[in-house]
């Protein structure tokens, strides 16, 4: 839930609270996307696709990865996190990062900014990774099926998805073919 001190649609000042919808995301396959919530309550979609087994969802509908045209596909009950590229709240979801552990991670962590190649996407943004860790390493197995990128910016062919979360996204290690990055100063 986020709370703010005033209402930008308002002449008014005052708190208005956002709720969110536990469990609301969007996945990017090379097929299309995938817009569901979670079927399983009170957990959190890192967790889920870390699981490595097919994810249990509700009201998903599907279409175009650049969103055009979502429409309800009542077949749809599951998904695979293998044919999972990309992994991000839906506009009305919970982020993918908690703020806590983002916090923790920017002490600890090495900041990177990162050009990933996920063919049919490229991805730009920020990658905490530790110490011991080499960006150039992302490309072979690893513990974490996904990575969380900050401040991501998603470009599908060459033309950038407008819905992008400003927060963060997760990107399957399994579908990175060529990562770019240099250490940020």
């Amino acid at each position: 839930m986020v709370v703010s001190a005033s209402n930008p649609l308002a002449t008014t000042s005052g708190i208005v609270v956002t709720r969110k919808k536990p469990g609301h995301f969007i996945v990017l396959t090379e097929d299309g996307r995938i817009d569901a919530i979670l079927a399983q309550a009170g957990v959190r979609l890192p967790d889920v696709l870390e699981k490595r087994a097919s994810i249990n969802v509700n009201g998903a509908r599907q279409g175009p990865n650049d969103g055009s045209s979502l429409s309800p596909v009542s077949g749809v009950r599951s998904v695979d996190p293998y044919d999972v590229m990309i992994a991000m709240p839906a506009q009305d979801g919970e982020p993918v990062v908690r703020d806590a552990d983002r916090e923790a991670w920017i002490k600890w962590r090495v900041a990177y900014n990162v050009t990933i190649e996920a063919a049919p996407f490229t991805v730009t943004g920020v990658l905490l990774l530790l110490p011991s860790q080499d960006p150039s390493s992302l490309t072979e197995r690893g513990t974490e099926l996904f990575l969380p990128v900050f401040a991501p910016s998603i470009l599908l062919d060459g033309v950038a998805l407008a819905d992008t979360p400003r927060d963060a996204i997760l990107v399957n290690r399994s579908h990175v073919r060529r990562v770019s990055a240099s250490m940020r100063r």
